[in-house]
């Protein structure tokens, strides 16, 4: 496939994001993209609930941009029904290991291991660990197969070929830092956050390789939430104020109490526990029965489940409608609206960051010899106007916006210089999608 045009789509849970690659003269280059608005209540906790209305949304987002590539890589994400998890066993040859992980699965995922679907990687191969190497590190992906069945019931619906689904820190990690180890991307530890609607999730990479996860208990839409019931608007108006109307203050001094050293790190899970450092390769592996697809009622072949800063307000998305009048802020008086929508988001930003900082000092104390160099953030609250210098100012590291667009081309004539630039935070999941098979070893 990396001779070939490429869809890679992510369907998230207030957005739908896809991206065309083709093969260049100097590396992919991006032939088409375009974002869409997720059917309300289509999607539960990152599970697809709504199959048929959401593959017909996925249909006519691709329709509106002309594609008619059928061959999709996609991604699932949930953190309820996946579970991405480095982990760390006696060291086996891959005979014993696909015999030992039978077993091993039920000690990671908090949900019956009865109806799954499982992968997992060596990261170095058995054969190639030095004599003296006692334990292996293995990356470990279980996703409940409703879960699964769903995502790709939906793609039969928009009259798609799931080539594979993916995960979504490595696909992050492709686009954010694989396409750049040429340029020593591999020689930091970066975090990625991703921060996204329903869900944020923290990933660690070191030298190239997943590291640590751990989701995150606060997203996009607690801050609409918390918008809404402080001023005292629908959930769509706080969505829009939040958009347009939303901004961090920066004085130099944390909103956060932050300690000048780390303090102790946070009880780890005992999951978190058998953790232990992982390489960011695709895991393939046979998904079983499948949902029939479009034409002949039979069901596919077996799919392949694999792992492998702004200065005025972001412009509404394709989709949104035109923003003509802004609902008025119901606390005259009390300061500007942009600082009335600050101080309403506050406590929840300050909850999110905190948890972040936690993540990350865990993550720092556990492993005498780990550091994170740099924070890339991604995902449609990373869109609030200084957010990065907010988050940067809490915690005490260089945070910037994830672009996966840095380093490729960009075909202008099908793909604008302005969709680039006010889209790019969206966009990490979705481009690594589509690199999968193009960066080559």
């Amino acid at each position: 496939m990396a001779d070939q045009e490429v869809l890679g789509l992510d369907i998230g849970t207030s957005r739908i994001k896809f991206v065309e690659l083709g093969p260049g003269r100097n590396g992919p280059v991006v032939l088409n993209a375009g974002i869409g608005l997720t059917p309300r209540d289509t999607i539960s906790n990152g599970v697809i609930v709504e199959p048929d209305a959401l593959g017909d949304a996925v249909r006519q987002l691709l329709d509106e941009h002309g594609v008619r590539l059928k061959n999709v890589i996609s991604s699932v994400a949930s953190q309820s029904s996946l579970v991405v998890r480095p982990i760390q066993v006696p060291r086996m040859t891959r005979q014993e290991l696909d015999e030992t992980m039978q077993w091993e699965v039920e000690r990671h995922i908090p949900f019956a291991a009865s109806e799954v679907v499982v992968s997992f990687q060596p990261m170095v191969a058995p054969e190639e660990l030095p004599p003296e190497t006692q334990n292996m590190d293995v990356l470990l992906a279980v996703a409940q197969e409703d879960m699964v069945n769903a995502h790709v019931e939906t793609l039969f619906r928009a009259g798609l070929e799931p080539v594979a689904l993916d995960v979504e820190p490595l696909a992050a990690c492709r686009s954010l830092i694989d396409i750049d180890r040429e340029v020593g991307s591999y020689e930091q530890t970066y975090a990625l956050l991703n921060m996204g609607a329903g869900t944020t999730d923290l990933s660690i990479i070191r030298n190239g390789l997943l590291t640590f996860t751990r989701p995150v208990p606060l997203a996009g839409d607690n801050i609409t939430n918390a918008i809404a019931e402080t001023l005292g608007y629908e959930f769509h108006e706080a969505e829009r104020v939040k958009l347009e109307r939303g901004a961090l203050y920066l004085n130099g001094t944390p909103a956060l109490a932050a300690p000048s050293t780390p303090g102790p790190p946070p009880v780890p899970t005992p999951e978190e526990d058998e953790a232990g450092p992982t390489s960011a390769l695709d895991l393939d592996q046979e998904a079983g029965a499948a949902p029939a697809g479009p034409g002949e009622g039979e069901g596919p072949p077996p799919q392949v489940f694999d792992l492998g800063a702004e200065t005025g307000a972001p412009p509404p998305l394709p989709g949104e409608p035109p923003s003509t009048i802004m609902p008025a802020l119901h606390r005259p008086g009390a300061g500007t609206p942009e600082r009335q929508v600050y101080e309403a988001m506050l406590p929840t930003l300050t909850e999110m960051v905190t948890e972040v900082r936690r993540s990350i000092e865990y993550y720092v104390n556990r492993f005498p010899d780990s550091r994170v160099d740099k924070v890339l953030v991604y995902g449609g609250t990373a869109r609030l106007r200084q957010f990065p210098e907010f988050l940067a100012n809490e915690i005490g590291l260089p945070v910037v916006l994830g672009n996966p667009f840095a380093r490729l081309e960009v075909d202008a004539s099908r793909v604008s210089a302005e969709f680039v630039s006010e889209n790019a935070c969206f966009m990490p999941i979705v481009v690594g999608l589509a690199l999968r098979d193009m960066l080559g070893d």
